[in-house]
């Protein structure tokens, strides 16, 4: 009998090893996790979603017959938060961060999956457990590109996500554990995440590390200013400091 007390999920992978493997690091790990079921494709997870209204679908993203991301095919505004599961993909794995998805690399981390259910978690006890439109919106997207450069970026904030394209953001500040996205508008946006979480997804934007607390957008670099490290100047009047590290990595990125 299903327990009313705890949150209820699936297991949608086609290999039965990591069914098990999961399984039992809910049970031992997770206990507010109810294991509802387990799908082995996305046609079986469809109908069996429809039968126990998971609250959250752990997804793998490999799968024969098609992978993991078809199943969002079948749901308009799905009603379940989704937790990727993937063991190499680092394409697929650069699209889910860029929407602000959560997954989770094979072998799965003890810490990592208890961190990735409380997020889940606290998403469902705000009565939000719809996995967001737009992201997936903006997954779909990013894995049509063909040449792999993805240009929508998610930016969660106190109230809410922010989609902004990525040629939209003149540089990123960190500040403590949140970042500062500053943009082409003059907004600027408070996102609740170290400026480290970004800098790999941003580097394939065209960004520039200038400074440990600083990365550039360098379609928007106006000038360098020579010095000891220097500075830049960007398109919005702003003023950067390079670091003196930084400062030939900087100069023969622009030559």
């Amino acid at each position: 009998m299903e327990d009313k007390s705890k949150i209820g999920a699936i297991i949608v992978d086609d290999e039965e090893r990591h069914h098990e493997t999961l399984g039992k690091m809910l049970d031992n790990f997770c206990p507010s996790i109810e294991i509802l079921g387990d799908a082995y494709n996305v046609d079986e997870a469809v109908g069996l979603i429809h039968e126990k209204n998971p609250q959250i679908i752990f997804l793998d993203i490999e799968m024969p017959g098609g992978n993991g991301f078809t199943l969002f095919d079948h749901f308009e505004e799905p009603p379940f938060e989704v937790i990727f599961t993937t063991a190499h993909d680092l394409y697929a794995i650069n699209a889910i961060k860029y929407a602000a998805l959560d997954y989770l690399m094979k072998p799965v981390n003890i810490k990592e999956l208890q961190d990735a259910v409380a997020r889940a978690t606290k998403v469902i006890g705000k009565k939000e457990n719809t996995t967001s439109t737009e992201k997936i919106n903006v997954l779909k997207s990013n894995l049509r590109l063909e040449d792999q450069r993805f240009t929508k970026i998610a930016l969660p904030s106190s109230d809410g996500i922010d989609f902004i394209e990525a040629e939209a953001i003149i540089r990123a500040e960190a500040e403590r554990s949140y970042s500062n996205f500053y943009l082409q508008n003059g907004k600027k946006i408070l996102v609740s995440k170290p400026l480290k979480e970004y800098e790999a997804l941003l580097e394939q934007c065209n960004f520039f590390r200038v400074h440990k607390s600083h990365m550039i957008n360098l379609t928007h670099l106006e000038k360098y200013v020579k010095g000891k490290g220097g500075y830049v100047i960007m398109n919005d009047g702003s003023h950067v400091d390079v670091s003196v590290r930084k400062k030939d990595d900087l100069l023969n990125r622009l030559m």
